[in-house]
């Protein structure tokens, strides 16, 4: 049964990517009968969704507060998408709610994408366990997007810039519109500043008119909060001065956040692991020009650590990809790498970047740049080379599949809340 079932999900991708509502909407009022007992907090934005999703899981973990947790897309396993108490969901478990999501889609005549059904796992699960909160991460966008259609008590935006044009917009007005657009009425939204004047109106447009007539919402505006946010500040230090905001709403304690952050664990972003011949490997899933900028500190910083360092890099398509790789170019002629490893994800929404469009880049002419097909093949190479340090960077998806090829699933590389952290709570 359960190959059967897991056969169904994976036939589910080549539906591809579908936005709208009103499939999803449809079973997600056949499957769930009753209200959620669970706040559900909805967040969107460019970068740095993820991020502030754990960060909330992590400290209403150490509030007490239980949690379902749904993220995308996963590293290694269907699993990782839905995250009770921080752990992956039990295939079992797993198993059965999609075959009760199957059954609503024979008896409603309908064709879910996979991204609906692994959120109607997640819907059922947190509805199961009558979470404390609800932690739901948009896939694409916000206005059309699957996780729109929950009685969110919450949004938060975070970061924006230029992403997913063919979809959402040439500028960032138009853009920030699509994210803004989950704000429900009379429930609170809290935005990440921007300085852009025609995004602000466009958010605030959003705000003022907020509500969805074919999801039964009133119409009315929302709550509109603008988080002032250093330009420099990281992922996790947004998602802090963003979470502190949306957990003084609810009338729950920040102190000790920051310790909360401390115990994360967020697997594939910037996440350093040991390797096999004792050495570290940093990982991160920046996808996108704005994201991969706001990493490079980091990288830097590491790399002043440990100057003979390898670069695997591989990424999805973008639109433009000079402009998406140049500042990763400019610091690999800042600090030449030893090896520069190009290769190519084989699993995500999109066809990987071609290797011999990533050899057209400028890469500094002292390092020996190789090719290699996939993650699996980059990693046989980085341990016959055995790097000091490693760096795998530029698509979700080449993390993922180099933590397979790694054999992590099922580690404690895995754990959002690491184990030592959860016994010290008890």
């Amino acid at each position: 049964m359960s190959s059967n079932i897991r056969q169904w999900l994976a036939e589910s991708k080549k539906r591809g990517m579908e936005l709208g509502l009103e499939r999803v909407f449809s079973a997600h009022e056949t499957l769930l009968q009753s209200p959620y007992e669970s706040t559900i907090v909805h967040v969107a934005g460019s970068n740095g969704k993820g991020t502030l999703c754990a960060t909330l899981a992590v400290h209403l973990n150490h509030l007490g507060k239980s949690t379902v947790m749904f993220t995308s897309p996963h590293l290694v396993r269907e699993e990782e998408r839905i995250r009770i108490n921080g752990q992956p969901i039990d295939a079992h478990t797993f198993d059965q709610c999609l075959l009760q999501i199957q059954a609503v889609e024979l008896e409603l005549d309908l064709k879910l994408t996979f991204f609906e059904i692994t959120f109607l796992v997640a819907c059922l699960s947190a509805h199961r366990e009558q979470a404390s909160f609800f932690i739901v991460e948009t896939g694409l966008g916000g206005r059309y997007d699957a996780t729109r259609i929950l009685p969110a008590d919450a949004a938060i935006i975070t970061s924006l810039s230029l992403e997913h044009r063919d979809i959402l917009g040439d500028t960032l007005a138009e853009i920030s519109a699509e994210k803004a657009a989950i704000a429900r009425p009379g429930k609170p939204l809290f935005v990440r500043q921007t300085n852009d004047g025609d995004a602000i109106s466009a958010i605030e447009f959003e705000a003022t008119n907020a509500g969805r007539k074919e999801l039964g919402e009133a119409f009315g505006p929302a709550p509109l909060s603008w988080i002032e946010i250093p330009n420099e500040a990281s992922f996790q230090q947004e998602a802090v001065l963003l979470a502190k905001a949306a957990l003084a709403w609810f009338n729950l304690t920040t102190d000790g956040l920051e310790a909360s952050v401390r115990n994360l664990r967020w697997p594939g972003r910037l996440q350093e692991i040991p390797t096999e011949w004792e050495t570290s490997m940093l990982v991160d899933a920046a996808h996108n020009p704005s994201g991969l900028a706001r990493i490079l500190p980091q990288l830097n910083d590491r790399i002043e650590q440990h100057p003979n360092w390898t670069l695997v890099f591989g990424c999805t398509p973008q639109y433009d990809l000079h402009a998406f790789s140049q500042p990763l170019v400019d610091l690999c002629h800042k600090h030449p790498p030893q090896d520069i490893v190009l290769t190519k994800p084989q699993h995500g929404r999109y066809s990987g970047v071609p290797i011999n469009t990533l050899q057209e880049l400028d890469w500094p002419r002292g390092c020996e740049v190789h090719a290699c097909e996939d993650a699996e093949a980059s990693y046989r190479l980085l341990i016959e080379r055995r790097p000091t340090f490693t760096i795998v960077i530029g698509s979700l998806y080449l993390v993922g599949e180099m933590y397979d090829a790694m054999g992590l699933w099922g580690s404690e590389h895995m754990e959002m809340f690491p184990a030592k952290a959860q016994r010290d709570e008890v």
